[in-house]
């Protein structure tokens, strides 16, 4: 595969606003912030991504660090989103960071 098959494979991003709860979607946008959780408690890094629709919060259970994910960054990710308290939610998603 080369770069440019690469490119024409990618998956068109669903805009956050409209991703369905319980289903499987790829979305994604710039990430506004990310959150990890204190050394005494389990590992967990929770990052929001927005985009000009919504936002939508992304999990990763066990982790405190992923090379690349700062805020500013543009990155897609694709998961089951799941409903959460103020955004809707993905449970360790694949992801892809982007350039801008």
């Amino acid at each position: 595969m080369t770069a440019t098959d690469a490119v024409t494979t990618r998956k068109a991003w669903t805009p956050i606003g409209q991703v369905k709860t319980r289903a499987v979607e790829t979305t994604g946008g710039r990430i506004s912030y990310i959150e990890v959780s204190p050394h005494d408690a389990p590992a967990r890094l929770t990052m929001r991504v927005v985009d000009p629709s919504g936002a939508i919060d992304c999990i990763f259970l066990g982790r405190r660090l992923i090379a690349g994910l700062e805020p500013g960054a543009t990155v897609g990710v694709e998961g089951r989103v799941a409903p959460g308290d103020d955004v809707q939610v993905m449970f360790n998603p694949r992801y892809e960071l982007r350039l801008a």
